[in-house]
């Protein structure tokens, strides 16, 4: 690897002095635009990024953390355990004088027609936020790439293998969909259907692996029609909505399973919406289980067994984490948080399953 460009190098590129490449970056005077276009022209050409603690000492402090998510619209307002880890990052934050500001970064970057290096940088020379708080990883991320690149505070919630050094807050997906599983299986069940979005995100590919272990565990080997997937942005895919179109495609053709582990309780909803319109009676023809334990799974009929974590926790360990790092103290790498499981009315054990045909 070679040695990182300096604002040195980016002057000497520019043609301009070492003084006026560290005012264009801390913001404290004006710097005319071809002189600007010059130095960021330089600084993408040698790959520059900022070092995040020479900027913090010139740059101040906006008091504010960017909680970064992908959806929109109702996706967006509606995802409970969106709201329900904001509610805990705001516990933590709001005591620290920090204000909380949830963005759409991969809409916002294809917006203004940016690299994830460009939006990221951008925005942190703009003094936009402080530290970053990344939802939902998928499986490769430029724009979490460019984050950790740039030396930004950040701590994700879930797991991202691939940047070496950033702080991960998750729960155990893995055990805690093994375990409402083996559930399943305890009772008798043995053609289970797995409700989840595609695995490109590391929290689906997590839970889906728990689900496999489970069912291998039982000696249970899955067909690849069991699985479906929903379709849809990277919050839309765990949507009551979404979950519901999946069931119903799947309803069109002969159903064979006797329960769906569904990927968290809102899509557990979806499908129980679906396979009721299709004329199946639950927990009597088809067992459902969730993920979550958010409130109203124990409000609806029947009430809904799950996995139950601690949502707005999760919240307040990621801003505890995030302001150890804008204090400069060490963190853990990662931090995992446990699960229980919770047995309600809407699974009962197997009965001798025949092919139910739901067409019409």
């Amino acid at each position: 690897m070679g040695t990182r460009p300096t604002i040195h190098d980016v002057a000497m590129r520019a043609k301009v002095s070492p003084a006026t490449v560290s005012r264009l970056l801390n913001g404290s005077a004006r710097v005319g635009p071809e002189t600007e276009a010059l130095v960021r022209q330089a600084m993408d050409e040698l790959g520059y990024v900022p070092s995040r603690l020479a900027q913090s000492f010139a740059r101040g402090s906006s008091r504010t953390i960017a909680v970064l998510v992908d959806g929109e619209g109702e996706s967006l307002q509606g995802n409970a355990f969106l709201m329900t880890v904001a509610l805990g990052l705001n516990d933590v934050l709001a005591d620290a004088d920090y204000s909380i500001r949830i963005i759409n970064g991969h809409q916002a970057m294809r917006q203004s027609r940016q690299t994830a290096s460009e939006w990221t940088r951008e925005r942190w020379m703009r003094h936009e936020f402080d530290g970053v708080v990344i939802t939902n990883p998928t499986t490769t991320d430029t724009l979490i790439e460019a984050i950790v690149q740039a030396e930004i505070p950040a701590v994700v919630i879930g797991r991202y293998p691939h940047a070496e050094g950033l702080i991960e807050i998750d729960v155990d997906n893995v055990g805690g969909t093994r375990m409402v599983t083996a559930h399943l299986t305890d009772i008798g069940h043995r053609r289970i259907a797995f409700l989840g979005p595609p695995d490109r995100l590391t929290v689906a590919s997590d839970r889906r692996q728990g689900y496999l272990e489970a069912l291998t565990r039982s000696g249970i080997w899955p067909d690849p029609d069991w699985f479906l997937e929903t379709e849809g942005t990277d919050l839309e895919v765990f949507s009551f909505d979404a979950a519901h179109r999946a069931v119903v495609m799947a309803a069109k053709k002969p159903w064979s399973w006797s329960a769906v582990v569904a990927f968290n309780d809102e899509m557990a909803l979806g499908a129980v919406r679906a396979l009721l319109e299709s004329g199946m009676e639950l927990p009597r023809d088809v067992s459902i289980v969730g993920f979550d334990d958010l409130p109203f799974a124990r409000m609806v009929n029947p009430s809904l067994t799950t996995v139950h974590q601690d949502i707005r926790q999760l919240g307040q360990h990621a801003g505890r984490a995030l302001l150890a790092v804008l204090r400069g103290r060490k963190v853990a790498d990662l931090t995992i948080q446990t699960v229980s499981l919770v047995i309600r009315s809407s699974t009962a054990p197997t009965r001798d399953l025949t092919t139910v045909d739901l067409e019409p």
